[in-house]
């Protein structure tokens, strides 16, 4: 016996079971590919938890050169920033808070460093205004 040959409520049931799970399984299959695209993807970076607001006067900057700060915190990781000196400011976001140790200097085209100034830095709130001597 075939399904034609079945009673009209029987096809009706067969043709109602048959198509739910056709359909759940269309269903399925396009969840479980969205799903794992999406946990295929990276995480974005995270927010910094501080931000330094280094500044200096630029009326004291003389000759055109940059100035770099250099920063370390207590593992090893490593932060640099370099800005013209006209600017008078660097913002430098921190991912954790701790001791940062390092250096702020005077850079101009050429292999020749000016002015280094060694800086040890606690980092313990939100937004940390820093004044720097301007490196010349």
């Amino acid at each position: 016996m075939n399904i034609f040959e079945l009673p009209y409520s029987w096809r009706s049931l067969t043709t109602w079971i048959g198509s739910t799970l056709f359909a759940s399984a269309v269903f399925w299959l396009c969840f479980s590919t969205c799903v794992s695209g999406c946990v295929d993807t990276p995480l974005p970076e995270p927010e910094p938890q501080a931000r330094i607001v280094a500044t200096w006067d630029p009326l004291l900057c003389g000759d055109p050169h940059r100035v770099v700060i250099e920063l370390e915190d207590d593992d090893g990781a490593k932060l640099s920033r370099s800005v013209p000196c006209e600017l008078g400011g660097v913002t430098i976001d921190i991912r954790h808070w701790g001791v940062y140790i390092g250096q702020v200097y005077a850079w101009a085209l050429g292999p020749e460093i000016r002015a280094v100034t060694h800086v040890r830095l606690d980092v313990d709130a939100p937004v940390i205004f820093w004044t720097v001597d301007t490196p010349r």
